[in-house]
């Protein structure tokens, strides 16, 4: 017999429709749809049905999941759906970026390998040179100039503990004859606040041997020899300073050569690179020495007729060291694991990008010194660290971009 091609026909049409209702079959469970001639399906791996928006990379369509997604979600490159905003791989976030499983985010440090890196401050070292000469007794109102002086000190070094490396020495020295100094009572380290508080503290007694009641003189030139003596100021990794606190003038004695001698001591620490603030307390300070030994301590106020720090009372006491210990503070941070090779640096202030400019000139932004693994910021930049306007520095390598906090 001759075959029937009407019958032909209908059995291919029939085929036609049996694999059309397969594919339907198949992609409805989530599966690949095979390239099936006259089925009307996808191709393996095309998407049929679009995703509710996720951030990350994620799949465009429900993909690996085993049905579409509802809205909110999308469908992981994990194979679940998820909501948007989160991530469950990698591929999920965009370029460098990864996925953290814990808090299901995307972070920077993808594919640019970040490292945020520890970063430790680097504290000044600052000597306190305090007159207690007879006169720190004189009142200021119905208040002692020393209980003022040590009211003022004590909260100085609890403001900024931990922050400056302190250190504290008196004169008149109570130990050694002819205006000279013996030794520095507390030299210049960290975790001196408690020790300088207590003995401040005790010292406020009138049975105290530091309780300013003799010897009644004023040995600036001498204090200030001592303070250049002192080897902890010697240190080339830090800032280092040292405050004088007076309430008078040169006086009974000049062992150190008096207002001459002590402006050239001065001088020569600048040049040892240690500065000298100076600050004057009441009104029977003399302030041509006291300003003739604030120029030479290289960090005056910037006022030309009284360029040392002029105090009258309480306040203006406890404002002036807290304006000192701020300028103390420096802009330089050593970095605990420094980066390998010639690593890209990059310096975020509070998660803002663009980050902070890297400037060799030293003017502004930021600039790195490899030998000292040390970071120092410059211009506006350190202005801010030093005012607390900024709160949190990320220095990272790898990325454009700042860590999360």
């Amino acid at each position: 017999m001759r075959p029937s091609f009407l019958g032909a026909s209908a059995a291919i049409a029939l085929a036609a429709s049996l694999l059309s209702t397969l594919a339907t079959s198949l992609e409805g469970c989530g599966g690949d749809v095979p390239d099936l001639p006259g089925a009307g399906g996808a191709s393996a791996g095309q998407s049929t049905s679009a995703v509710g928006g996720g951030t990350g990379a994620g799949g465009e369509q429900f993909g690996g999941c085993k049905s579409a997604c509802d809205a909110g979600t999308f469908c992981s490159a994990a194979g679940t759906c998820i909501p948007d905003g989160t991530c469950a791989d990698d591929a999920d976030c965009g370029e460098g970026l990864a996925c953290n499983l814990g808090s299901t985010a995307c972070e920077p440090g993808g594919g640019c390998a970040q490292t945020e890196l520890a970063i430790a401050p680097i504290a000044p070292n600052v000597l306190l040179v305090l007159d207690r000469s007879c006169s720190m007794t004189a009142m200021v109102g119905n208040v002692a100039k020393w209980q003022l002086a040590v009211d003022a000190l004590v909260k100085l070094t609890t403001d900024f503990d931990g922050k400056i490396r302190f250190g504290l020495t008196l004169f008149p020295d109570t130990v050694t004859p002819d205006c000279t100094q013996d030794k520095i009572p507390i030299p210049v380290g960290e975790d001196n606040e408690t020790a300088i508080q207590e003995l401040l503290t005790k010292a406020l007694g009138a049975s105290d041997p530091l309780y300013p009641s003799g010897p009644c003189v004023t040995n600036i030139d001498t204090a200030m020899t001592q303070a250049a003596a002192a080897p902890e100021l010697v240190d080339a990794t830090r800032d280092n300073y040292a405050v004088l606190i007076s309430d008078g003038g040169q006086a009974g004695c000049s062992a150190g050569g008096g207002d001459a001698g002590t402006e050239k001591t001065i001088a020569g620490m600048l040049a040892a690179k240690v500065a000298t603030f100076v600050l004057g307390f009441g009104a029977a300070i003399d302030a041509k020495a006291l300003g003739a030994f604030a120029l030479a301590g290289g960090v005056p106020t910037g006022d030309a007729l009284k360029p040392f720090y002029d105090v009258q009372d309480a306040a203006s006491l406890a404002a002036a060291l807290d304006t000192i210990a701020k300028k103390t503070i420096g802009c330089s941070y050593v970095l605990d694991t420094p980066p390998e090779g010639n690593a890209d640096i990059f310096v975020f202030f509070d998660n803002v990008t663009p980050g902070v400019p890297q400037d060799p000139t030293h003017m502004s932004g930021w600039d790195y010194d490899a030998q000292t693994a040390t970071l120092t910021f410059y211009g506006e930049q350190c202005d801010q660290l030093k005012s607390g306007t900024v709160t949190d520095v990320d220095i990272v390598i790898g990325c454009e971009a700042p860590t999360p906090d």
